[in-house]
C-alpha cells in the first residue's frame, strides 16, 4: 500500500482560517513520517463537520523549534502566536507542514475510520474514495 498522504484532526475555528483567511501552515506535536513534498494534507475538521473537508499539497513537512516557527510562518501559521506558545509548552519541537494549492471541497467525505488525535496515514484505498467523493 502506498502512503498518498496525512491528515490530523483540525478543530473548526482553525479550519476556517485556512479557508476564509489563506493560513496555509498546520503545526502538531505528532510526526508521520512517511510523507514527503508534493503528497496531500487532508485537513479533517474534527468538530463542527468530523469529516475531510479540503486538501493541499505538502510544501515542506519537518520539525522546528517554537521560536524558528513563529520566525518563518507567523503570517501563514493557523494558529496565533499565543496559541502556539500554549500549545508548545514544554515540547522542544514541534511538527510543521507548510501546505500550497489547497482545495474546499464541494462535499464533505466521512471517513471510515476515525482520525485520531496522533493523524493517519491516507492509502490509496481511502485515496481514490475521498477524490471519487469530494464533489
Amino acid at each position: 500500500m502506498d502512503v498518498m498522504g496525512i491528515s490530523h484532526p483540525i478543530p473548526t475555528e482553525y479550519a476556517t482560517r485556512i479557508y476564509y483567511e489563506n493560513k496555509n501552515v498546520y503545526i502538531g506535536k505528532r510526526y508521520l513520517h512517511k510523507v514527503s513534498k508534493g503528497d496531500k494534507f487532508i485537513i479533517y475538521e474534527s468538530r463542527g463537520a468530523k469529516a475531510y473537508t479540503g486538501w493541499a499539497d505538502i510544501k515542506f513537512i519537518g520539525k522546528m523549534k517554537p521560536k524558528d516557527i513563529i520566525r518563518k510562518y507567523k503570517e501563514g501559521m493557523m494558529i496565533t502566536k499565543e496559541e502556539l506558545k500554549e500549545y508548545s509548552k514544554g515540547i522542544s519541537t514541534m511538527v510543521v507542514i507548510e501546505f500550497e494549492n489547497f482545495e474546499k471541497f464541494k462535499k464533505n467525505v466521512t471517513p471510515k475510520r476515525f482520525v485520531t488525535v496522533a493523524g493517519k496515514y491516507i492509502y490509496n484505498e481511502e485515496f481514490e474514495c475521498i477524490k471519487q467523493n469530494k464533489d
